[in-house]
């Protein structure tokens, strides 16, 4: 009887063993977990060795490429104008040649069509007109290389050399001193008067004179001297001496 019953309790504790087992081994599986909420069942996923993924490189932004506009060269820097020189010339130096008078302005002989030259030896005319010396332009002196009789102060002009020197004193007591570029002795009657007289262009002193001989018909000489002067500063002995305009004969 005791073994009948010892029989039946091992095969219980067997069958119980059993269960427990298969219990165990749903559980470790992980087969199913009901969700206590709602239902659905909660799928472990596997744990694996490999390293997890980077994340994905972001894309280029899609927004239209904004190209800068080509660079611009600077503008260039707006030259200095040289400042002006406003003073009236009031005196006229060249020692080779012994020329010390005074300057006095004058204006168009519209009778002759010509510049106007004051009746004296003595004086130094500059046509007002002109530029005055020493400012960009052509600035014109004349006087008579005689005046009733009388050598007038510019009755020498044409043996200067290149290079000799020439001062200005203007009317606020400031001077510059110029150097003779060239000079030349033209025929009156074919003489270039819109080369000589032109009042434009580079900074230069042009005075002018008459020459012998005396034309009674004409009342005035056949030939003028025509001397041009620049700036000492920026004066450049010329080699050979330039030749301002064509040689003309009479």
């Amino acid at each position: 009887m005791c073994i009948i019953k010892s029989k039946k309790t091992i095969k219980g504790m067997l069958i119980v063993f059993v269960l427990m087992l298969i219990l165990v081994f749903a559980l470790s599986c992980g087969v199913a977990n009901p969700d206590a909420e709602t239902g659905t069942l909660e799928v472990t996923a596997p744990e694996t060795d490999l390293a997890p993924s980077p994340p994905p490189t972001p894309s280029a932004d899609p927004s239209p490429a904004v190209t800068a506009p080509p660079e611009l060269e600077p503008s260039p820097e707006p030259e200095e104008e040289e400042p002006q020189i406003e003073a009236w010339p009031v005196w006229m130096y060249v020692p080779a040649i012994g020329v010390d008078a005074e300057i006095q302005g004058a204006g168009t002989d519209y009778v002759a069509d010509s510049m106007e030259i004051l009746p004296s030896g003595s004086i130094i005319t500059w046509w007002w007109e002109s530029a005055i010396p020493g400012n960009k332009g052509n600035a014109i002196f004349g006087g008579h290389n005689r005046w009733r009789g009388v050598s007038g102060q510019l009755l020498e002009l044409d043996t200067l050399d290149i290079g000799d020197e020439m001062e200005i004193v203007y009317e606020d007591g400031t001077s510059l001193k110029f150097m003779l570029e060239s000079v030349f002795v033209y025929a009156l009657a074919t003489a270039p008067a819109d080369v000589i007289m032109d009042v434009s262009g580079e900074a230069r002193v042009t005075i002018i004179t008459c020459k012998d001989p005396f034309n009674p018909n004409t009342g005035t000489s056949d030939n003028r001297i025509i001397a041009i002067f620049k700036e000492e500063s920026a004066f450049v002995i010329p080699d050979p001496p330039i030749t301002p305009f064509p040689l003309r004969e009479p």
